[in-house]
């Protein structure tokens, strides 16, 4: 991922910070004709490895044959940041993000005990916090039915990237006055950048 230095985000609770807080995230390998493929999967980061399912009818996870690198892109808040903000001009507008790139190689999940309890740690995850959280207790028939349909994987990571561009190039008042902006937009995910840069700008990043 291009990343110039001052957007560089190296810091590796960061990183697992983004993916945690952004688990939906792009599965993309390439085919044995050289033909790129994507996948958005649900995917948790987990002790140096990724873990990941998707539905067997996929044929994405036949591409793990070939026995290269596969990438994995999390996407963390992103915007359009208005050059009607700035106090400096000239000005152009520009869009602000988050992301972190993982590579690795995948290596399939076959044994169904792990299967089923990959699935259940992927919902205890995201089913915390809930008043009253489901629990994978299923009837066994339809389980298995379940666990048969879909391809259980680990992706053991080889690298990281991550990237965090907060208007780190601009002045202070600009940067104010984008965080600002955002805040008055309404629109979803704009306030979690706009704290994104208010903690950079403050030097918490």
């Amino acid at each position: 991922m291009y990343t110039p230095d001052k957007y560089l985000m190296d810091d590796a609770a960061q990183q697992q910070a983004l993916m945690a807080d952004n688990p939906f995230a792009q599965l993309v390998t390439v085919d044995r004709d050289g033909m790129p493929h994507a996948t958005h999967l649900p995917v948790l980061y987990m002790d140096g490895v990724l873990d990941v399912h998707m539905a067997k009818a996929n044929p994405q996870w036949q591409h793990f044959e070939n026995g290269w690198e596969v990438l994995v892109i999390f996407s963390g808040p992103h915007g359009y940041i208005s050059p009607s903000w700035y106090e400096s001009v000239p000005a152009v507008p520009t869009w602000n993000y988050t992301a972190v790139h993982v590579y690795g190689r995948p290596r399939l999940i076959e044994d169904p005990a792990q299967k089923k309890a990959r699935q259940s740690h992927l919902v205890d995850i995201m089913e915390s916090g809930f008043a009253e959280p489901w629990r994978m207790e299923l009837p066994s028939k339809y389980e298995q039915g379940m666990l048969a349909g879909i391809v259980t994987f680990e992706v053991d990571i080889t690298r990281i990237e991550g990237k965090a561009k907060l208007v780190q190039k601009r002045k202070p008042e600009d940067a104010q006055g984008a965080i600002d902006g955002l805040r008055t937009t309404g629109r979803a995910g704009d306030a979690a950048l706009a704290d994104l840069m208010a903690q950079n700008l403050a030097g918490g990043s």
